[in-house]
């Protein structure tokens, strides 16, 4: 699977509810395109540090989850969108965690701090 397949099923996968494995596989692609992709424009390493706060806090659970998926191969107009696509709707994904009563306070102002690093990580790619 190419990686902008992979992206655009894990967020379709997203759309559908919350899945932590989901979300999870959702920042392992993210890491996997900064990784490939950092150095090829300063962008990249913007991207890079909001995707790293935001691992450490959210998913330092998650770290064994591997999405089968190649790395993006160039940074072009189809890698970006697919990029930006899968991390808006991660950010829904924290917003609507960040809303879930059920969940105390500190843990939903986490998922709302996430969701907006999430939306930064995104406009440094614009």
């Amino acid at each position: 699977m190419t990686y902008a397949e992979a992206a655009r099923e894990i967020t379709a996968r997203l759309a559908r509810g919350v899945d932590d494995t989901v979300a999870a596989g959702a920042m392992q692609l993210a890491i996997e395109a900064w990784k490939s992709l950092a150095g090829t424009d300063l962008a990249w390493d913007r991207f890079g540090l909001e995707l790293l706060d935001v691992r450490a806090r959210l998913y330092s659970e998650h770290d064994d989850v591997v999405v089968d998926a190649g790395a993006p191969i160039r940074d072009d107009a189809e890698t970006r969108l697919a990029v930006k696509t899968l991390l808006e709707q991660l950010a829904r994904y924290h917003d609507r965690l960040a809303a879930d009563d059920r969940d105390d306070l500190a843990r939903r102002l986490s998922h709302d701090a996430g969701a907006q690093q999430l939306r930064r990580a995104v406009a440094a790619l614009v």
